[in-house]
């Protein structure tokens, strides 16, 4: 949350994360270079924007990692990753391991993390969540994600209607996409097309009702 404003983000498919965010070992934000925070989510970083820059609202992913990062930092100008298996990726240049082997840290600069991976990731704002008629969801991250399925489904006993509205310039101005009729316990899959592109997205309902609405980022 920022000034009262809470805003959702993709998950990663890797479980480690689960682990680390229980056991709250996971460091989420921090300044790495001169006004520039990195923000780390479920496996994903992000650029977060100074609050002078608009803040949280502007953030974007930079890259999904395979890695189970427990911390960051920066060193002498590089950017320093914590949580690599000292067994593995032998042959990548950015791994440094101790001399026992016991031990090893990702280390670059803060621009090689676009190389770690491209982001994806899973989740939305309604998960079998109770939602109340003309009551917008909270924001969830669309920007800077290629491929974009939307599930919608409908858990409750009566018909709805279900609104996709985007904030397209990131300065939380929502604007209408497109509703959804969906009946009773129906299911809609629905592949977004490449133009469509949004800083973020939300959900209203027509009437009161028991939602999912989920995006698949690939």
């Amino acid at each position: 949350t920022e000034k009262g404003q809470r805003w959702r983000l993709p998950r990663s498919v890797k479980k480690d994360n689960d682990y680390l965010i229980k056991e709250n070992i996971l460091r989420k934000a921090r300044e790495v270079c001169t006004e520039r925070d990195l923000l780390q989510a479920h496996g994903t970083f992000y650029e977060l924007p100074a609050l002078n820059a608009m803040g949280a609202i502007r953030m974007r992913p930079i890259a999904t990692s395979e890695f189970a990062v427990h911390d960051f930092c920066s060193y002498r100008g590089l950017l320093v990753l914590s949580g690599i298996n000292p067994q593995s990726a032998t042959d990548n240049k950015h791994i440094i391991r101790s001399e026992d082997k016991q031990a090893a840290v990702w280390v670059g600069a803060a621009d090689d993390l676009w190389k770690l991976g491209k982001p994806r990731g899973t989740g939305g704002p309604w998960k079998n969540t109770s939602v109340k008629a003309m009551q917008p969801s909270d924001p969830y991250l669309m920007t800077g994600y290629d491929i974009k399925k939307l599930h919608l489904e409908n858990h409750s006993r009566t018909a709805n209607i279900i609104t996709m509205e985007c904030d397209v310039a990131g300065d939380g101005k929502f604007s209408h996409y497109q509703s959804f009729e969906i009946n009773s316990e129906q299911v809609l899959e629905i592949q977004l097309p490449d133009w469509l592109n949004a800083y973020w997205v939300r959900f209203i309902v027509k009437e009161d009702g028991e939602i999912s609405a989920q995006l698949n980022y690939e």
